[in-house]
């Protein structure tokens, strides 16, 4: 019975199933499980009936585990033949009792009434139990200033590459909060709320010289409606100086490289814009929104859906161009054109309402 009122629910839920597998491979990380099966809804792709992935129930270096795209969702290994729901699936990953699957689903993900009525309220109510956000403690960044000093030859390390490779200088350093976590031999960026509480520590290998994952993540996974850097420009909302136009970019680098020239900037740490974030960028009184992601397939691919979200949500929405000298086989992002003395000599072309519906 209880299976069949999931169902129901289910049918009535509207998913972005890619976004939906990139932030269940992020919180995979804290699972569990995750030390016996490392590549969990990892290798994403898309096949047409179903978004493919790793399976979260056997390892395996080949995506055969398949998510409908369509409610309720059901979801089919064709290696180890597991059929069940992404509730099901949920609670599988990360070792829930059952019935939870269901509550951190709704609880996590963007849902809406797009079917026959559902109990709203009881949902809602469910929904506001579950999503209170914890914090990190502001002792967590203290700790790493008062660490630096016990190998000052990695840390030296980290801050030429940020200061001579990245272009990035003190100020900038000093605005954001960059840490050196000496250690782990990483850049931590930290990662705020809207409000300026310490969500999670992004943490990126220092240079290009490194075993393992490029990011580790330390603190709460629930990344949706973080943005880096915007925390500072909510901080002028009230005021005269109130930031009202913001580029979006993909990275913390982007970001404080953007700041560096004069220009308001906020990362969504990757190349999914989320609801959350959107709601966010409102509060925090923004209107205008110029996108700026990397210049590669991908990135424009990216452009396009934020693009369409955005205007759906009432921004006025610009694209901001690359030099033509450069293609997409260039690779080149924010920080690249910081270093050129370009960043702020780009021009933006105004996208209408009616020219979102691609």
């Amino acid at each position: 019975m209880q299976k069949a009122k999931n169902i129901e629910i289910l049918e009535n839920t509207s998913l972005d199933i890619p976004s939906l597998i990139d932030d269940l491979r992020f919180k995979y990380q804290y699972s569990l499980r995750y030390q016996s099966n490392h590549a969990a809804f990892s290798k994403k792709n898309d096949n047409g009936n179903y978004i493919m992935c790793c399976c979260p129930n056997h390892t395996e270096t080949r995506p055969s585990f398949g998510i409908s795209k369509t409610p309720p969702y059901h979801t089919h290994c064709f290696c180890c033949g597991y059929l069940g729901t992404i509730d099901c699936v949920i609670e599988t990953a990360f070792v829930l009792e059952r019935g939870n699957g269901l509550k951190a689903l709704l609880s996590n993900y963007y849902f809406e009434d797009n079917r026959k009525p559902l109990d709203i309220t009881k949902i809602l109510a469910t929904r506001k139990k579950c999503i209170k956000a914890n914090t990190l403690s502001e002792e967590t960044l203290k700790k790493l200033d008062e660490e630096k000093f016990k190998n000052q030859e990695i840390y030296n390390v980290a801050m030429s590459y940020l200061i001579n490779q990245r272009g990035i200088n003190m100020k900038t350093l000093d605005t954001y909060e960059i840490k050196i976590d000496v250690r782990n031999k990483c850049i931590v960026f930290p990662q705020r709320t809207r409000n300026g509480d310490l969500r999670f520590l992004q943490k990126r290998k220092i240079g290009s010289n490194y075993n393992g994952s490029k990011f580790i993540n330390e603190g709460l996974p629930n990344k949706k409606d973080i943005l880096f850097g915007l925390h500072l420009i909510n901080q002028l909302r009230t005021s005269a100086n109130r930031i009202k136009r913001v580029r979006i970019v993909e990275s913390p680098i982007d970001a404080m490289s953007n700041y560096q020239v004069g220009i308001p900037a906020v990362a969504i740490n990757g190349k999914l814009l989320f609801k959350n974030q959107i709601r966010e960028l409102h509060l925090a009184g923004i209107e205008i929104v110029d996108l700026f992601f990397d210049n590669d397939k991908a990135g424009k691919d990216a452009t396009q859906k934020a693009t369409k979200h955005l205007i759906q949500e009432g921004f006025t929405v610009n694209h901001t161009l690359y030099p033509p000298q450069f293609t997409e086989d260039s690779k080149i992002d924010s920080n690249d054109l910081l270093k050129m003395g370009l960043l702020d000599k780009l021009n933006t072309n105004s996208i209408s309402l009616l020219s979102s519906k691609f």
